[in-house]
């Protein structure tokens, strides 16, 4: 999941990082004088991803590893929009984490220039052949590993309420960009809905439409050709895709300021929309902060421009891992926790789909197998319509720079506010253009296009 940081001045964060930086360390147990490694970590929506995180640090560090190695690690919540900030600060005064929380997308392109260390080095080799393998090929860059994968979730999942579409007699969700807009129709003109939908308009709109991008077929890999050397967004796919972005916005169907932030589902589940667009932690956030209204709650894989779902790609394919910092002095202690926490007892990762709901996916082939043992997994209706319909067929999320997301954000923003479809997705054309002849989205990272 890309990330749009805000620039804060670094004086002003070392004057509030205090208040900023939350911890297991200092201000939780006392480890006397064992050295600490900093792990940090952004806050995530779901407050159960932060209780099985830090539950689990404390549980490491009474283990014999870290007791008898004469460390423990040292946990930070860093907020996403003072992150950069923080961090520049940080190195500034030799404090910076040695382990970081990093979604995949960031991880390539950095890993070229050291800002991080291979873990093949520092893990054993069954942490990296237990990979699935769309796992390896997010994870590994030119035959080393820099990130080891905590977790896989889809972005782009349909969302609705069963009642309201039951109120405007739509018998099913829709599955074609056409049907899509009918149905939000519907749902406003039919129900005591204001709105017949909840679309995302801002800057995230650069990686929450990753997933829509990846279903055109003819142009390969989202906005850039598959070696990065060449654009073409000037097709019937962006055109239909930008076409249906404007008419639900011109129509009214949708908030012209969205209620909330894509990774919010709370407009649907408190009855302020009667479908959204989200991705699979929403059921997470549903099942445990608004259970009451989770037998209303349909979901179905993303519409697509033809029509056809089944076996098609609908959704990009995210999460989260963690990497060692280039710079780290004890990279032998991180790998050391990194594999005990994400790379062994397939227990820890368990623990942590049930507490999320199985809103998120397993990334090691031993884990998923012994989810597919688990009652309480295989008996639950989203993970099983996920992991049958959505994941096998599901795309890494690209890794060039946010540059280019950008661009396309801007560009679908502009379309949703009237402009003309046609000459937006030529000024769109020129900027991407631009910035792959400055070579504004990084180096390709894995040699020969794959």
């Amino acid at each position: 999941m890309k990330k749009q940081i805000a620039a804060v001045a670094v004086g002003a964060v070392l004057a509030l990082s205090a208040g900023l930086l939350t911890a297991c360390g200092p201000s939780g147990p006392d480890y006397g004088d064992r050295t600490p490694v900093r792990l940090w970590c952004q806050p995530f929506t779901e407050v159960e991803t932060q209780d099985w995180l830090e539950s689990h640090v404390r549980e490491f560090n009474e283990t014999e590893s870290s007791v008898g190695g004469g460390y423990y690690i040292d946990l930070h919540w860093v907020t996403e929009d003072t992150w950069d900030a923080t961090l520049k600060a940080a190195q500034g005064a030799g404090t910076q984490p040695e382990i970081t929380v990093l979604n995949y997308a960031e991880v390539p392109l950095n890993s070229l220039n050291g800002e991080y260390t291979a873990l093949d080095g520092y893990m054993s080799e069954e942490c990296f052949s237990d990979l699935l393998p769309n796992m390896e090929e997010i994870t590994n860059v030119n035959g080393s590993h820099y990130i080891y994968p905590w977790f896989v979730e889809p972005y782009s999942i349909l969302f609705y309420r069963k009642s309201a579409f039951a109120a405007a007699g739509i018998g099913g969700a829709p599955s074609s960009w056409d049907e899509l807009y009918q149905c939000a129709k519907s749902l406003k003109e039919k129900t005591e809905y204001d709105y017949g939908i909840a679309m995302p308009n801002t800057a995230q709109l650069g990686w929450v439409l990753w997933g829509f991008q990846a279903q055109d077929e003819t142009d390969g890999y989202f906005l850039l050709s598959k070696d990065w050397s060449s654009v073409n967004v000037q097709t019937d796919f962006h055109r239909a895709l930008f076409t249906a972005y404007q008419n639900i916005y011109r129509d009214g169907l949708t908030p012209a300021a969205a209620f909330s932030s894509y990774n919010e589902i709370y407009p649907l589940a408190q009855g302020y929309v009667p479908m959204a667009l989200g991705g699979s932690w929403s059921i997470g956030q549903i099942k445990n902060n608004y259970p009451e209204v989770l037998d209303d709650i349909g979901y179905a894989v993303c519409p697509t421009m033809s029509g056809e779902t089944a076996g098609k790609t609908t959704a990009a394919l995210g999460g989260w891992g963690m990497a060692i910092d280039g710079h780290a002095t004890h990279p032998k202690e991180c790998g050391e926790f990194i594999e005990w926490l994400l790379g062994s007892d397939e227990t820890h990762l368990m623990e942590f789909m049930a507490d999320l709901g199985y809103s998120k996916f397993a990334a090691r082939n031993s884990v998923e197998a012994a989810l597919a043992g688990l009652p309480s997994a295989q008996n639950d209706a989203f993970y099983k319509f996920v992991s049958s319909e959505i994941l096998p067929y599901a795309k890494p999320e690209p890794v060039y720079e946010w540059a280019v997301s950008e661009k396309y954000a801007d560009a679908l923003i502009q379309a949703s506010k009237g402009e003309n479809v046609d000459s937006t997705l030529a000024q769109l054309q020129s900027d991407l253009e631009k910035i792959l002849k400055s070579g504004g989205q990084g180096t390709y990272p894995y040699g020969d296009a794959q």
